[in-house]
């Protein structure tokens, strides 16, 4: 009985026996290049299928018209034909490429097979012929000289007079005195058990008719029999026992012909190994002849590295064969960087991204530009800046933004670990190293961060001792564990950050000249809030956000909070908005600020306001210039200092001058950007510019600028 499902596209078809016996039926394509031989490959596959999915045949020539395969399942006779059926496709259909396998029935007939001359195996397609070619051998049958042949005729070595094929007739040359057909193989068990993991079945051979069509298996265990002269049981625990290695396992011979393999082995060489000869598939590990332990030996396969470890088999003191194993050695660097991640947990990860950095001035906008340019590299960086301006969470975005972002962020502050304690967490120990060791010994923070970055936090503080420990291993790339005398190495990216002047340190003897200029690579300074104070709002919307909260604040709080110092720079002004909103205000007054804000600055911005008011002929300027430009303040005042200098020596001063006096007081400002300063203080009556070289005057609006500015910024 049928019963019609809502929806056949998503559901396929509903195959009821009977009542609560209810099993959803599959449907599964099979695409080969003949229609006769795709229907040869769906009545194999319905002796273990008919149950569970609904097949039908397809030539490829009617894929051609299809404009989509409708089965949620293709099975297809070769690669080749994989390429031509892809694009037909369900964006979500699984696939699989039929192998076959020798029937057991047809065994028989490789008696016919001459051992003494040469034999064409003749099939479709070079990689077919192979195929059949290392199944025969794997089932014990090694004394053939089998040249495939797959219609190649000028190529064919035309003294071959004997031909072998699976049933490929139209393959056949048509000179041959001798053709022993061996028959259509059977689909090779292993393809059909991939084919029903892909399926989600787990009983496929539970069937009578997949009993059946399984005992005519000639399996790997038959050749093992042959060959070992073991029992079939015993060897299927060997090829399971093999199955279950996680590292490739290849067993040969003494002539080193391989015997068995696993999956993970033809994974790694991306071939048929089987029957083959471990020289052709190793070349440059010669294990032919009785070998030695060879352990760890890098070879070149396909151009990539793979670990090699080959081990003699000794059976009563004769030397057998060589068990050898294979190592992917990107797969085993993977593997290190997850045990790594593992011993590091979430303690040792970068959260931060470009996106997270908050700010609308141009200082931190050009911070964010450059710090992305640095990301690209893999230079040290040293990023420079006041405590609270935010150091670790760029050290986070370049991460983020490197080559190195999926490996482990790793962050130490040097000053905050003892100074006796700070080598061994950089650097690990071994068991035993010192009093009070951990047991087993421990994984330092430069292996953690192996092919990805560690961050030194506040570097300015790490011991003399320690730094040149450190400058070796940036030098060499390799560390060595507390009271071990192994080398490890490593590659990590260093970033590093600091709150002092690591010059003036340097010129002191306090921090090593060679270290400085080994991780000022890549130089970036973070400007302190007071410097960007543009950045004052975006930074408090992103913290109340944070908090779900929203607070509106009176003009003399917002006042207060633009004159404020902000000594603690981002870091304070978190603080200042987790304080407020305990307060449970939604509107914040001049009172409600923290004392630390509310008290000196109150006093200097009251008087100011008072003069401010004695003076009502100033207007709007003062308060322009005072906050609507207060990110320029410090180089607003040193122009009007300067030019106050200049005006008591009776002289005037040009840009140039200017210039020059400021980088003698320690200030580098562009010309353009003090012609721009000028521009804006002589529009609104603060200086006189004259054009040429009449230079520049302070007027006495500006000299009351200038005290205005000098009482608000502390000065």
């Amino acid at each position: 009985m049928k019963r019609r499902c809502l929806s056949k596209r998503f559901f396929g078809t509903i195959d009821t026996k009977t009542e609560g016996e209810v099993r959803m039926m599959k449907t599964i394509a099979v695409v080969a290049v003949h229609k006769d031989f795709a229907e040869f490959i769906k009545a194999d596959l319905e002796k273990y299928f008919s149950s569970y999915a609904k097949i039908r045949a397809y030539a490829e020539e009617e894929i051609d018209s299809m404009e989509e395969i409708p089965e949620e399942f293709v099975v297809m006779s070769a690669l080749t034909v994989f390429r031509k059926v892809q694009p037909k496709m369900k964006e979500h259909a699984l696939t699989q490429v039929i192998s076959f396998a020798v029937s057991r029935d047809n065994l028989a007939k490789l008696s016919q097979v001459p051992t003494d001359q040469k034999v064409l195996m003749v099939n479709v397609d070079y990689k077919m012929c192979m195929q059949v070619i290392a199944q025969i051998y794997e089932l014990g049958y090694r004394d053939f000289d089998f040249v495939p042949y797959y219609g190649e005729e000028e190529s064919r070595d035309k003294s071959i007079k004997t031909a072998v094929t699976p049933d490929e007739m139209a393959m056949m040359p048509k000179d041959m005195e001798r053709i022993i057909d061996i028959g259509g193989r059977p689909i090779d068990i292993n393809c059909i058990v991939e084919l029903a993991n892909k399926m989600g079945i787990e009983d496929i051979f539970d069937s009578p008719q997949a009993k059946a069509a399984r005992k005519r298996f000639a399996t790997a265990s038959f050749g093992i029999d042959r060959v070992l002269s073991d029992t079939k049981d015993k060897n299927e625990q060997i090829k399971t026992l093999v199955e279950l290695i996680q590292d490739g396992i290849i067993l040969t011979d003494s002539a080193g012909t391989v015997l068995l393999s696993n999956k993970k082995a033809r994974s790694i060489l991306k071939t048929e190994i089987d029957g083959f000869n471990a020289d052709e598939l190793l070349p440059d590990l010669p294990i032919t002849v009785e070998a030695e332990t060879t352990s760890n030996k890098v070879v070149v396969v396909d151009g990539k590295d793979i670990v090699v470890d080959v081990s003699p088999i000794i059976s009563d003191d004769r030397y057998t064969g060589n068990i050898i194993t294979l190592k992917s050695f990107e797969e085993t660097e993977e593997k290190q960087h997850g045990i790594r991640a593992q011993i590091a947990r979430a303690g040792h990860g970068a959260r931060y991204t470009f996106g997270d950095i908050v700010g609308l001035s141009s200082q931190i906008q050009e911070c964010v530009k450059v710090a992305v340019r640095m990301a690209k590299s893999d230079s040290s960086v040293l990023i420079m800046g006041e405590s609270g301006t935010g150091k670790e969470v760029f050290a986070q975005s370049i991460h983020n933004g490197s080559d190195r972002s999926k490996r482990n962020f790793v962050a130490l502050n040097c000053a905050a670990i003892p100074e006796h304690l700070l080598e061994s967490e950089l650097f690990g120990y071994e068991e035993g190293a010192f009093t009070g060791a951990r047991k087993g010994g421990k994984i330092g923070y430069f292996e953690l961060a192996h092919q990805g970055t560690i961050f030194l936090d506040e570097i300015g503080e790490m011991p003399l001792t320690l730094q040149s420990k450190l400058l070796r291993v940036l030098e060499e790339k390799t560390v060595t564990r507390i009271g071990a005398s192994k080398l490890i190495d490593v590659d990590v990216r260093i970033i590093a950050a600091t709150n002092k002047n690591l010059l003036e340190l340097v010129e002191a003897k306090e921090f090593r000249e060679d270290l400085y200029y080994r991780i000022n690579v890549l130089p970036l300074y973070i400007p302190p809030l007071r410097e960007r104070i543009d950045d004052l709002r975006p930074l408090m919307n992103t913290f109340m956000d944070s908090m779900g909260k929203k607070m509106t604040f009176s003009d003399e709080a917002a006042k207060r909070l633009l004159a404020h110092r902000w000594k603690g720079n981002v870091r304070e002004l978190k603080n200042v908005i987790e304080y407020l909103d305990s307060l449970g205000k939604r509107l914040i007054e001049k009172e409600d600020l923290p004392a630390s804000i509310f008290a000196a600055p109150v006093q200097r911005i009251s008087a100011v306001s008072t003069k401010r008011a004695a003076k009502e002929d100033r207007g709007s300027d003062f308060r322009d210039v005072v906050f609507g430009w207060w990110n320029d303040r410090e180089l607003i005042a040193n122009i009007l200092l300067a030019l106050l200098e200049a005006a008591e020596s009776g002289r005037k001063i040009g840009r140039r001058q200017l210039e020059t006096v400021l980088q003698q007081k320690g200030f580098l400002y562009t010309e353009a950007e003090i012609r721009t300063c000028l521009s804006k203080l002589s529009g609104l009556g603060f200086v006189r510019s004259q054009h040429g070289r009449g230079g520049s005057t302070i007027l006495p609006k500006g000299k009351e600028l200038l005290t205005e500015l000098m009482e608000l910024m502390g000065e």
